[in-house]
């Protein structure tokens, strides 16, 4: 049998082949594949085309987003439920107080009010009675159940610090046997007295010490800040990351409850493992000396109203460590975890992070190389950031 030329279905099967010599026949699954292809191409040409070519670009573009809306939707809400349980679990904004993190939540978020309070100006004597006596409850309850730590010893502080005063402006306060109730959380530590001051209370300060040591060229410090992803071999000392993390642990946070923490990841390994979850640092990731994960604990958190500070007190406290990192000289590079429900369950499954924690974002950290190139990242102009009162924004 003579060999025979095959066509595409929308050639004409009387014409002759282009070339005096004719091609090598075609397999059987090729001509198939062929044969498919020309009929997919066939209803296109032959339906949709036709059917939409009268159509207006614009109702064309509504039509695929409309076609496109129903995933992207489910997308949404499975991911929008996926944060929900993990507050609605973890926090105890639904009234519950079950774990040790909810009541010691509950104790620094009330010795804070009485510790801002004495803050004031003028504060009013007698103040505070509500907050006391549900500080004094939960703080005996933690302590027979659970054990006596910092904020214990803080909360007794904070009674003695409202003591004096009282005293000083010789009134009365809300509540008697205050000085009693210090002492005996004070004696149920197991860790001697080091005498090394209160933990709790007021600080006196003065502009001239604030301005002693708070006036700094900050301008030169800000712009000499960069996202760098360019790194020195050198390996970084834990201790220089222990003395940044130090340094940002002074990020204020809500009521003072310091939910945010730090996952440190300098070996070799666990950071190759770590990095290669987030997805957006290819061609410098590899060259970092270090990887660390900001976090921030939704046990902190007792009210519907605080179902995003996790991420407030989460990023303030990353900016921070950003820059204790740029004070001792190493370079550091933000890297974004907006993230969808499977990756972060990838991250949690190689890291270990409990499922209380919000991810807050990574750090590629490192050494500065000799010389290096960083991006310039301009920024808006000041007048469409800065907004006087009312007005709007310029574009």
């Amino acid at each position: 049998m003579g060999k025979v030329w095959l066509g595409s279905m929308k050639d004409n099967h009387d014409t002759a082949p282009p070339s005096s010599q004719p091609d090598a026949p075609l397999s059987q699954e090729k001509w198939l594949e062929s044969a498919s292809q020309d009929q997919q191409r066939s209803f296109k040409d032959r339906w949709v085309k036709p059917l939409t070519k009268n159509i207006p670009k614009s109702w064309k573009r509504r039509l695929r987003y409309w076609a496109g809306y129903p995933a992207y939707f489910w997308k949404l809400v499975s991911n929008s439920v996926y944060d929900f349980r993990r507050f609605n679990k973890w926090s105890s904004a639904d009234g519950k107080q079950s774990l040790r993190e909810h009541y010691r939540a509950w104790i620094i978020a009330d010795y804070h009010k009485i510790e801002k309070a004495l803050a004031f100006s003028n504060p009013r004597t007698g103040f505070g009675k509500v907050v006391l006596l549900r500080l004094m409850e939960h703080t005996d309850y933690y302590i027979e159940q659970f054990s006596v730590d910092t904020s214990v010893l803080c909360a007794a502080d904070v009674l003695l610090a409202y003591q004096d005063f009282h005293e000083t402006r010789q009134a009365q306060p809300a509540l008697p046997g205050l000085v009693e109730k210090a002492m005996a959380w004070k004696q149920a530590s197991k860790t001697p007295d080091k005498d090394d001051g209160r933990t709790g209370g007021v600080i006196a300060c003065t502009r001239e010490s604030i301005h002693a040591r708070g006036k700094i060229d900050l301008q030169a410090f800000f712009s000499s800040r960069h996202s760098v992803r360019q790194y020195a071999p050198d390996p970084i000392d834990a201790g220089l990351v222990d003395q940044a993390v130090r340094m940002a642990q002074r990020t204020p946070s809500v009521c003072n409850r310091q939910a945010p923490k730090v996952y440190v990841y300098l070996d070799p390994e666990e950071r190759k493992q770590v990095i290669r979850c987030q997805k957006g640092n290819a061609g410098f990731g590899d060259q970092a000396t270090g990887v660390l994960v900001v976090t921030a604990d939704t046990r902190a958190y007792f009210s519907v109203g605080e179902r995003y500070q996790a991420w407030i007190d989460g990023g303030m406290f990353a900016m921070s460590l950003v820059y204790a990192l740029h004070s001792l000289g190493i370079g550091s590079c933000c890297l974004n975890w907006s993230v969808e429900k499977a990756a972060d369950r990838e991250l949690r499954r190689v890291t270990g992070i409990p499922a209380s924690e919000c991810v807050i974002m990574m750090l590629s950290i490192g050494h500065l190389p000799e010389s290096f190139v960083v991006a310039q990242s301009h920024r808006k102009p000041l007048d469409s950031v800065r907004i006087q009162g009312r007005g709007t924004p310029s574009k």
